[in-house]
């Protein structure tokens, strides 16, 4: 494999923990400015593993969640540990190939039926998040914004369990190749991806996910698999609190 190929498949492994936001800030960063870099096929394949990851997983909020079993990460890792630990293999492929064990645990989770949540809270509040756990809060806080091209963004926040139901009335469907993208967006950082919706429910909310207290809440048209960042201006924002 060519400099150029190593680059490519080096990008692609990141994209498991930039997905699930096990990354450090400023790796964050590197990761997207490489990405800005990187041929568009890399580009689009990036894009699609963090848009699959995380549309799964902010779609998994169960309450009659059976955990896997408790050792498994363990064992992945120390099936890690031997496959790695021959001469000239190096600490940053190892370093990648345990993110990649945790994507294995998060996807082994998923078929054993855990809630999973996409944006992590300092926080975390109760297991299973639902949207009527956030409408029963006594401190649920509602605001509605307008959105771009008709209709109304609606969003219900408690900020005793840092979480938020997001709901779109009267607002068309993306077209067939497109998506509404929700995004939230701390001060001064980096959007993070909370859902990527290529259709909308007829009643209720879309999505519910959790938020800090200095976050934004927007929602771009992208393309149908997503995008690993805000590729277009706003239809809606909110600030959260």
């Amino acid at each position: 494999m060519n400099e150029n190929g190593r680059a490519a498949t080096d990008l692609l492994d990141l994209a498991y923990p930039y997905a699930m936001d096990a990354v450090a800030e400023l790796e964050r960063r590197t990761i997207e400015h490489r990405l800005r870099a990187a041929d568009e096929a890399t580009a689009d394949a990036f894009a699609a593993i963090v848009s699959g990851v995380r549309e799964t997983l902010a779609a998994l909020t169960v309450l009659d969640a059976t955990a896997p079993p408790p050792d498994l990460e363990t064992t992945l890792l120390r099936a890690l540990d031997t496959a790695t630990g021959a001469p000239g293999k190096s600490h940053k492929r190892f370093e990648r190939l345990r993110w990649l064990a945790a994507a294995v645990v998060v996807v082994v989770a998923i078929g054993a039926g855990v809630g999973v949540l996409v944006h992590r809270s300092t926080d975390p509040g109760p297991p299973g998040l639902t949207a009527q756990m956030v409408l029963e809060q006594p401190d649920v806080l509602v605001k509605s914004v307008p959105v771009a091209g008709g209709g109304t963004l609606t969003i219900r926040t408690s900020v005793r369990i840092a979480a938020a139901t997001v709901s779109f009335e009267s607002v068309s469907a993306p077209p067939a190749d497109r998506s509404y993208q929700v995004w939230l967006i701390p001060l001064g950082g980096t959007p993070r991806s909370a859902r990527v919706l290529t259709e909308l429910p007829a009643t209720g909310p879309a999505m519910v996910t959790r938020f800090d207290a200095i976050d934004t809440l927007a929602v771009t048209v992208e393309p149908a698999t997503g995008s690993p960042a805000p590729t277009t201006k706003p239809i809606a924002s909110v600030n959260l609190t």
